[in-house]
């Protein structure tokens, strides 16, 4: 959009509204959203050809109004006075289809929520509680009653983290219901917030929250069920600061970084590793690692390995992902099932953290 003559206090921003839609195609209208406080003369650019033009205006709060325009090329030229429409902030639609309703200021709502398949209390706000067996699939049913769903709008976000790669889905059932599905299989352990947020394709956005808690409980931990004759050692100690291996068994996950609740390594260029000895065999599928923190920072490290005993050396287990991890209080490691007395938690030279990649920083240790 194109600003003419010299204005102030002015800001303009310009959109264009898209709504994915199902078999019948896509919804779709120029929309501009303006804030001014004195008279503007604008210029947006007629973005699909049409015999009739239809443009209509309305102040925040008001009612939809069509304003006078002239035809310069291919824009439209508008003189807008927001003491005129009512108000500072405008939306201007442009050739809008027969099927957007601008007359629409609900929300979309929510029809149902299921986890692994069975229902849910349908609540904006779900509280799950503290449970050993969360779902492992989150399923939330949307619709909107009066408009298409705008899907480029939809933003999961898992503890503060925007959940960008495949643990969301969507199932669109019509332009105007979808299902959105959230994978939380390698939940962590501890509590967790969660917030699904999804808009509609009136101009104003009209837009749905829902959020979801839970606390995953630790199962059978056989290092703490068994502390009192686990064997521990480790590769090296941070000079003579952190001389202490028993803070790694003793059953406090809490937050911190000193000697008495941390161990730390040698900071240099060589692997370091946690070795943990059972005194017996068990069946072991996931090793949980709690991090040392300092503040509001942990000290996650980036490329680890579970390895358990083979003939007279080491055989890995698990291996970190290439993209490493997003710093955490703990970091769970999934695989196969073994049976085993000894397992040891691996940092290839260079594996801690991007600051520190030549530690490793370790509160405690679990394994189920």
């Amino acid at each position: 959009m194109t600003i003419r003559g010299f204005l102030t206090h002015v800001y303009v921003m310009s959109a264009l509204l898209i709504a994915a839609g199902a078999a019948t195609g896509p919804v779709c209208a120029d929309m501009y959203i303006l804030t001014t406080n004195v008279p503007v003369r604008v210029a947006p650019p007629i973005q699909q050809a049409s015999e009739e033009i239809v443009i209509l205006i309305k102040a925040k709060g008001g009612k939809w109004q069509r304003p006078e325009y002239e035809l310069e090329g291919d824009r439209i030229v508008l003189s807008l006075n927001p003491k005129e429409l009512g108000g500072t902030e405008l939306f201007l639609v442009i050739n809008p289809p027969p099927e957007l309703d601008l007359y629409d200021e609900k929300p979309p709502v929510l029809l149902g929520i299921k986890g692994d398949g069975q229902p849910l209390p349908a609540e904006t706000v779900l509280e799950l509680g503290r449970t050993l067996t969360p779902p492992r699939v989150l399923e939330w049913g949307v619709a909107d009653r009066e408009n298409a769903l705008d899907l480029g709008s939809l933003k999961v976000v898992l503890d503060g983290e925007l959940v960008i790669d495949d643990r969301v889905s969507v199932t669109q059932v019509s332009k105007c219901q979808v299902g959105i599905s959230l994978n939380l299989a390698n939940l962590e352990y501890g509590s967790h917030h969660l917030s699904v947020k999804i808009a509609d394709a009136f101009p104003q956005s009209n837009e749905l929250h829902l959020k979801a808690t839970v606390t995953k409980l630790a199962t059978t931990n056989w290092v703490q069920a068994e502390a009192d004759t686990v064997e521990v050692k480790v590769d090296s100690h941070y000079m003579t600061s952190y001389p202490l291996v028993a803070p790694l068994i003793d059953g406090f996950s809490g937050e911190g970084s000193s000697n008495d609740v941390t161990w730390a390594s040698a900071e240099d260029d060589q692997p370091h590793w946690i070795e943990i000895k059972l005194p017996q065999p068990r069946p072991v599928k996931e090793v949980t690692v709690y991090w040392a923190n300092t503040g509001s920072t942990f000290h996650t490290s980036q490329n680890i390995e579970i390895q358990v005993p083979e003939g007279g050396g080491w055989k890995t287990v698990y291996t970190s992902p290439k993209k490493g991890f997003t710093p955490a209080r703990c970091t769970t490691f999934f695989f196969d099932e073994v049976t085993t007395d000894r397992f040891r938690v691996y940092q290839p030279a260079g594996g801690g953290t991007v600051q520190r990649p030549d530690l490793m920083w370790v509160a405690e240790v679990e394994a189920r």
